[in-house]
């Protein structure tokens, strides 16, 4: 057995505002027993003891919507609206990337993720059995789903199946069903994603109006709203459904969506660059709807920072509602934890610091002069924080940054792959 013991530490549980003012956190195995307030007076044999003095413990980040791969495709075609950017930059590019390439991209940004207190995505790419290898490599959860999308459906619907049972039994890989949209994707075809998922029990991760151009496209082909065009097809009867984007929904897409387990992702950074607009966020909580935080794909933001996330999130939130008291610091919190601990259907493993659940914890270091003094402690995570000050990262019960360093990947040699993996897409366009 595995023991690991985080002291001298503040715990920010995520139960409520429960913090743990100083305390410890005894883990065995990838298992939380004890967190407790004081010192650990039991055996120390065999331990890993981590000395938390000056750091404040918190569940690991789960981004909900992610391209993972894109990092390759970080800062290329600038400046373009959705559409444009879609058919003249990013799906030409992503035509000629290799399985090496789609591996050195994916773990280009799960070291990024890593380093600024991310333990979980959900993912939807190419290759998804290469982004599980990456996800292994550096031992984080990945919840990954192969894009379902055109005419070829149907075989994408089975590499999705072969997916899972490939990954049935793993620890850190979860498959998701992914259909791309409802404008990219056929009624037949979302009606039958919507089968798949309930004999499979496969939640369903899809993008749902990121933008008026998809408004207007699914209103002339069926006089409806994307949200109702996949009420129709059965997407949402007895699935669990994390929806990316959702900035246009009306008052009744609202009141329709709330009734099924739905989950909003919502990217306010993605959605500012590429001027797709404010999702009204605010709205959707006070109508009882789970919203959860996502960077969207590197391509598109241009990372996948989810401190960052959090800040604009809140930010944007308050000036689009004119109201400064909007989605607080904590509610924002609860966005890239607790939530997306529900929306993943993790809510009673994840999402939180707390006996009996998984051992995804990071340790931010409030030894730097930006955290100071700590007023308000979720204020100063969300507005002052800037993911530099991830000290220690475990996912499962294993320590996969400590001291800032990764201890098990080469960073400087991922970067350089990645990097060339980028010329050589280029060099084939």
């Amino acid at each position: 057995m595995k023991r690991l013991l985080i002291e001298n530490i503040k715990v920010i549980t995520m139960e409520g505002d429960y913090i743990i003012p100083k305390g410890y956190i005894y883990i065995e195995d990838n298992k939380i027993v004890k967190v407790k307030e004081g010192v650990y007076e039991g055996e120390r044999d065999n331990f890993e003891v981590i000395d938390g003095k000056g750091c404040v413990a918190l569940p690991g980040f789960i981004n909900c919507h992610t391209h993972i791969p894109m990092t390759l495709l970080r800062g290329y075609g600038e400046g373009l609206p959705l559409m444009r950017w879609l058919n003249e930059k990013i799906w030409p590019f992503e035509a000629r990337l290799t399985e090496e390439d789609i591996y050195n991209g994916a773990l280009l940004g799960i070291i990024e993720m890593i380093k600024s207190g991310t333990t979980s995505f959900v993912d939807m790419y190419f290759r998804e059995d290469t982004i599980a290898k990456a996800c292994r490599r550096a031992n984080i959860r990945g919840f990954l789903g192969s894009p379902i999308i055109g005419d070829m459906w149907e075989r994408q619907i089975d590499e999705t199946l072969s997916l899972y049972d490939e990954f049935k039994e793993d620890d850190l890989i979860k498959i998701f069903i992914a259909p791309h949209s409802p404008y990219t994707c056929s009624f037949e075809t979302l009606k039958k994603v919507g089968e798949i998922a309930r004999n499979y029990k496969l939640p369903i991760h899809i993008h749902i109006a990121e933008t008026k151009d998809e408004v207007n496209i699914i209103r002339e082909k069926y006089n409806k709203t994307p949200f109702e065009v996949c009420k129709d097809a059965g997407l949402y009867d007895e699935n669990k459904v994390i929806a990316a984007h959702c900035v246009y929904l009306n008052d009744d897409d609202i009141i329709m969506v709330k009734n099924y387990d739905f989950t909003v992702v919502y990217n306010p950074q993605s959605n500012m660059k590429l001027a797709s607009g404010v999702a009204p966020i605010v709205k959707m909580m006070e109508n009882g709807i789970n919203v959860a935080l996502g960077t969207d794909g590197a391509s598109s933001n241009n990372n996948l920072n989810m401190i960052d996330e959090m800040k604009s999130a809140s930010l944007l939130q308050k000036l689009s509602f004119n109201d400064a008291t909007a989605l607080s610091a904590y509610d924002t919190l609860k966005l890239a934890t607790v939530n997306a601990a529900k929306a993943i259907g993790m809510e009673d493993k994840l999402g939180k610091i707390k006996e009996g659940f998984l051992a995804d914890i990071i340790l931010i270091d409030f030894n730097k002069p930006h955290l100071n003094p700590p007023t308000d402690i979720y204020s100063n995570i969300v507005y002052a924080a800037n993911g530099s000050e991830i000290k220690t990262v475990i996912i499962n019960g294993k320590v996969v940054l400590k001291d800032y360093k990764l201890l098990d990947i080469k960073e400087n040699e991922t970067i350089l792959n990645a990097n060339q993996s980028f010329i050589k897409v280029i060099e084939r366009l």
